[in-house]
């Protein structure tokens, strides 16, 4: 982790040589660049509560408007997708190595789907299991069972890694990651990829 670097008293600038300020400036704006970068790394390696905030900066910084359903828990994040379509996200607070059928995240997604959807609402499951690990070493996520189960609700499962790296592409193509929250919007149930 970068400590933070230490330049001697304010009044220290005026009295350096020319170009000192200018590489003191440049190096702050890279500090905060990083600082900023990093709060959307939380997507790999948290879960429940963080996870969310998490989830919730990287649809704002998508140009998603984020706002807050009444009777939804905090770890739930909705999405606007635009005026008449919602992405209501059920964030996991799992950090095993998989989520069961019996698992309480498939009753809350199942909660969020009788209570809150209306046929304009996609209902997702954002996992991040087993966050210790690397996230080309983790292994599926969700057991067979569960997955059924959420596919015969319609809900999909949006692992935060690749929540991550929608981030990642919105930083080089902002169309296709929005094409691709259009395309998570309307798949029927199953792990969401992004392509």
């Amino acid at each position: 982790m970068m400590k933070a670097l230490e330049f001697g008293p304010e009044w220290l600038a005026a009295e350096m040589p020319p170009g000192y300020n200018t590489r003191l400036l440049e190096i702050q704006r890279l500090s905060e660049e990083l600082r900023a970068m990093g709060h959307f790394g939380r997507l790999l390696w948290t879960v429940g509560d963080e996870l969310a905030g998490a989830v919730r900066e990287t649809f704002t910084a998508l140009k998603f408007e984020v706002v807050s359903t009444p009777g939804l828990p905090a770890s739930s994040v909705t999405v606007n997708v635009d005026s008449h379509r919602r992405l209501l996200l059920h964030v996991s607070p799992e950090e095993g190595p998989s989520i069961a059928k019996k698992a309480s995240d498939l009753a809350n997604v199942f909660q969020m789907l009788h209570e809150t959807a209306d046929d304009n609402d996609r209902i997702v499951l954002v996992a991040n299991c087993d966050p210790s690990r690397r996230p080309s070493d983790r292994r599926d996520p969700i057991d067979p069972d569960a997955m059924k189960l959420l596919r015969r609700l319609g809900a999909n499962v949006l692992l935060a890694p690749t929540l991550f790296a929608l981030w990642t592409l919105s930083l080089q193509d902002r169309d296709r990651s929005r094409a691709a929250v259009e395309r998570l919007h309307a798949q029927d149930g199953g792990t969401f990829e992004l392509r």
